[in-house]
């Protein structure tokens, strides 16, 4: 085999090793920040305060988890994005108190 031929197959391999190697460690990322993001919604008592936001969020990463089961990664990762958008959206309707009565003075 020809000195060509060596470093084509060596980056060959190398390239194929670094794209099938991504899916994975992003999905993982993705779903590892998902939790983040859901432990400080869960923090500010997002459950309760932003029921529909929280609840959408833990869906989302349910689905994400399911989907890295079945090493579709991709998916993964758009199903971890999305709940993360959710449980960020959860924390800050959390924090704004979407339930205080404008007519009180407290």
């Amino acid at each position: 085999m020809s000195l060509e031929r060596r470093v084509f197959a060596f980056f060959l391999l190398i390239t194929l090793l670094v794209v099938t190697g991504c899916g994975p460690i992003l999905s993982t990322k993705g779903t590892s920040e998902a939790k983040d993001a859901l432990a400080k919604a869960e923090a500010v008592n997002a459950q309760e305060l932003a029921p529909y936001e929280y609840t959408l969020a833990q869906e989302y990463l349910r689905k994400a988890d399911e989907l890295w089961g079945h090493s579709k990664f991709g998916d993964s990762t758009k199903y971890a994005k999305k709940a993360i958008e959710m449980a960020n959206k959860a924390e800050e309707k959390a924090t704004t108190n979407p339930y205080k009565n404008p007519l009180t003075s407290n």
